[in-house]
């Protein structure tokens, strides 16, 4: 029995040494990553992977990657077989599998998106269809629903499919667009955050970040960028904003390309810039 996976109580330290003990061992002779691989080697290295019971919050500014790297990630998981659930509220399906084909083949996205394919690119779509369609990944398109129905969902697909990774986005979107949004989004977290701990999953949630990002000279994200953040800051064991830099500097030419990980909370790790 390894310790993260004992249920909520009190208990005298004595009986948890035995079972943190034996994890630790365990470790010691398979040494690597704690978790799940995201499928980036340089933020496994330094986040230990997904582990069982945490709450992520991936945030960045529109044309930020935010969807992007959370497919990247979910398709490299389905790729080894580690069954992931994916709540998107804000994609239909078709752009969803315009960007996994786009990933899977190198095609470029622009390309798929308006058709600009030759013979050679749509047979590897054709082979990339045959491999994508085996893949443990589940797509939820509701766009309609609250947390109520998102926690059914997460505890259904848990039970059913052993599902031990789950995608949101993003949090914004389940919530009503009101005066009590930021009371609302961090129940919402609380919630993710306890589901995480009881079913021992790991909840990546995406988010945006507040416009304040545009008005700084560096436009870096900062944990306060985090919209209504509150709940959200505290319940998250980490939590990374995205940043291109050729995004606002075309003209730059050394960061094209470049995509910044920027740790801005880590509980059990060091923060920092990937």
């Amino acid at each position: 029995l390894l310790i993260d996976s004992i249920s909520g109580g009190t208990f005298k330290i004595n009986d948890l040494v035995k079972e943190s003990y034996d994890t630790i061992t365990a470790r010691a002779q398979n040494p690597g990553i704690a978790g799940i691989s995201c499928g980036l080697k340089k933020v496994d290295e330094v986040t230990s992977g997904f582990c069982g019971g945490d709450l992520w919050y991936l945030g960045g500014r529109p044309g930020m990657a935010k969807t992007g790297t959370a497919c990247k990630m979910i398709l490299e998981m389905g790729k080894s077989k580690i069954p992931v659930l994916f709540f998107s509220k804000e994609m239909s399906r078709q752009p969803i599998m315009d960007r996994f084909f786009a990933l899977d083949t190198g095609i470029p996205l622009f390309n798929i998106k308006n058709g600009y394919l030759n013979q050679e690119q749509l047979d590897q779509i054709h082979e990339s269809a045959k491999k994508l369609k085996e893949l443990p990944i589940y797509i939820d398109l509701d766009f309609s629903s609250q947390i109520e129905q998102v926690e059914a969902t997460i505890r259904k697909y848990k039970s059913t499919n052993d599902v031990r990774m789950v995608f949101i986005d993003y949090i914004q979107l389940l919530s009503e667009r009101d005066e009590n949004q930021t009371q609302e989004l961090g129940r919402i977290s609380r919630k993710l955050k306890l589901l995480a701990n009881e079913l021992n999953i790991t909840v990546m949630v995406l988010s945006q970040l507040s416009r304040a990002v545009e008005t700084r000279e560096d436009r870096h994200p900062m944990m306060s960028d985090l919209r209504q953040c509150g709940n959200m800051e505290e319940d998250a064991d980490l939590v990374i904003g995205l940043y291109r830099d050729e995004y606002y500097h075309k003209d730059n030419k050394q960061n094209k390309g470049k995509l910044e990980f920027i740790i801005l909370k880590a509980r059990n790790g060091p923060t920092g810039t990937i």
